[in-house]
């Protein structure tokens, strides 16, 4: 007679989802676009011929018609997002191309890359500075080369 250990060990594993194969596994893999259960064998999506094969396909659509991008959708198959779109008057479903990236609160001194939460700017140039660079020796300021301080002169 089996041990209450021996009855939790017999309950590891999960068969095989493949109707032909139901080999029992006791490290299955799980399929991340039919979320069924398969073998070794049969892991790979032709390999268990999946119905959810192009769902998670990443790839970019273009539109045959107006050559714009279309925004795919992992819960519906490509041919009905294309279709949607192109029923539209290639409206519907465009993806936004990317903006150019903001360079906001960026040192302007030369070679310097650095960007600060809250910017320094320089009262005489008025130009951005970082931490490092903030004071007007640092940053070899021409403001401050033009503003000659007065010295009183002694007779």
């Amino acid at each position: 007679m089996a041990n209450s250990e021996d009855v939790d060990l017999m309950n590891l594993g999960q068969h095989c989802s493949v109707k032909s194969c139901r080999k029992l596994d006791y490290l299955p893999f799980k399929c991340t676009k039919c979320g069924e259960v398969f073998c070794v064998d049969h892991r790979g999506e032709r390999e268990h011929s999946c119905p959810n094969t192009d769902l998670g396909d990443t790839r970019a659509v273009v539109c045959p018609l107006c050559n714009k991008v279309i925004v795919r959708s992992r819960h519906q198959p490509l041919n009905d997002q294309v279709e949607r779109h192109i029923l539209s008057g290639c409206k519907d479903l465009v993806a936004v191309e990317p903006k150019e990236r903001k360079r906001a609160n960026r040192c302007t001194y030369k070679n310097c890359r650095r960007r600060e939460l809250l910017p320094f700017v320089c009262p005489q140039c008025e130009r951005v500075y970082c931490l490092g660079h903030r004071h007007a020796l640092d940053h070899e300021c021409r403001g401050a080369a033009m503003a000659v301080p007065r010295t009183v002169a002694v007779h």
